[in-house]
């Protein structure tokens, strides 16, 4: 009996050291993962696949996380809000404050009518992928907009826009949460100040969270087959009637084939703006540069940025591990290991070039994070 109780007791005190060990394990691993989620990367998180290291980086999954966000807002310097990253660019090696990533997914349906339908989408659903699920659907209204890259939360702030088409157009509501005050709250397409390329987050209101976004599409399809490409394409294809989904795939081609992919080829998208002159000035630039590319709108000229830098010869030319991409000379893209700051000078240069040659002021269309 003794003997075994001497067996006994060694084998319970072997479990028992066994078990704290793998409490002491599990603490340091914890202890890791919170140093990891501490200061994160954020290369992979950014398309132009700049080097920055944040100081702090937490993620939304769902309104269960507000508590979270809000305690990280309060305690940071400061924070940005980071979607796809499709737009951004960090301009310095470290980001001294907390990185929110959106990571909330889902959507669904939430009125029907004859001709429409509203569609409420979380926003960390990808944009692309969201825009091609509604075309599927026979949902129409956002054909134009296939293929951007990026998520949905992202499309209010940006108001993006391409081959005639602007999200702004087909937005009902954002809901978004207040970090500062811990309030939920609905704001109407109105209210978002949109306008080209620009919202009211664009420059302020930073410590709103959008994490849905509410879209009406249209049930009967009517093409907006403004745009010079996609007429081309339909022209030289030879066809007469396309469905959502077939202008979606035919937006994406005509993407594809001009844009690089950020997987392969790191990139910010479009990264100026299209600039806006008045008729006087644009008469005599048109004196100038007969063949000079332009839109009209009511009161003034909106001019091509690509055409303007292509002038100016900075297409498909390369300044050390930056240019300008040689089939779009509004992208610019990272060849190698861009800093921030590389990123700066050059688009300086660039901006700096096409004014003194046109007269004309270029602004940057990616968002700069300091």
């Amino acid at each position: 009996m003794k003997v075994f109780c001497r067996k006994y007791d060694k084998m319970l005190l072997f479990l028992q050291r066994k078990i704290i060990l793998k409490q002491s394990l599990c603490k340091f691993v914890r202890r890791k993962n919170i140093e990891n989620m501490a200061k994160k990367n954020l290369k992979l998180l950014n398309t132009f696949a700049i080097d920055c290291v944040a100081k702090d980086f937490v993620e939304f999954y769902s309104e269960n996380d507000f508590e979270k966000i809000d305690k990280a807002y309060k305690e940071s310097q400061k924070v940005h809000i980071l979607a796809g990253g499709s737009n951004t660019v960090f301009l310095n090696e470290e980001f001294e404050g907390t990185i929110i990533k959106i990571e909330n997914k889902g959507k669904k349906i939430i009125s029907e009518e004859v001709d429409s339908v509203a569609i409420e989408v979380n926003s960390g659903e990808n944009w692309a992928e969201f825009v091609r699920w509604a075309c599927l659907n026979g949902f129409s209204g956002l054909e134009n907009l296939a293929a951007i890259p990026g998520q949905v939360g992202a499309s209010p702030v940006q108001n993006i826009g391409a081959y005639g088409m602007q999200v702004s157009d087909r937005i009902l509501w954002v809901e978004v949460h207040n970090m500062k005050t811990s309030d939920n709250y609905r704001i109407m397409n109105a209210d978002c100040e949109f306008d080209y390329r620009f919202s009211r987050w664009k420059t302020s209101h930073k410590e709103e969270l959008i994490y849905k976004v509410v879209f009406l599409l249209d049930k009967v399809f009517q093409p907006q087959l403004d745009y010079a490409a996609i007429r081309s394409y339909l022209e030289e294809n030879k066809i007469n009637e396309v469905s959502p989904l077939q202008m979606c795939e035919i937006v994406t081609e005509i993407r594809n084939s001009k844009l690089p992919d950020p997987e392969i080829l790191p990139n910010a998208g479009s990264f100026f703006k299209n600039p806006t002159i008045s008729q006087e000035q644009f008469e005599d630039l048109k004196q100038r540069f007969p063949q000079i590319v332009s839109f009209s709108q009511s009161n003034a000229v909106k001019l091509s940025a690509a055409w303007l830098i292509e002038q100016c010869g900075f297409k498909g030319k390369r300044y050390d591990c930056l240019g300008m991409h040689v089939k779009q000379a509004l992208v610019m893209v990272n060849y190698g290991d861009a800093k921030g700051k590389d990123v700066l000078n050059f688009a300086n240069l660039v901006i700096e070039t096409v004014k003194e040659k046109f007269g004309v002021q270029l602004e940057i269309e990616a968002h700069l994070i300091k």
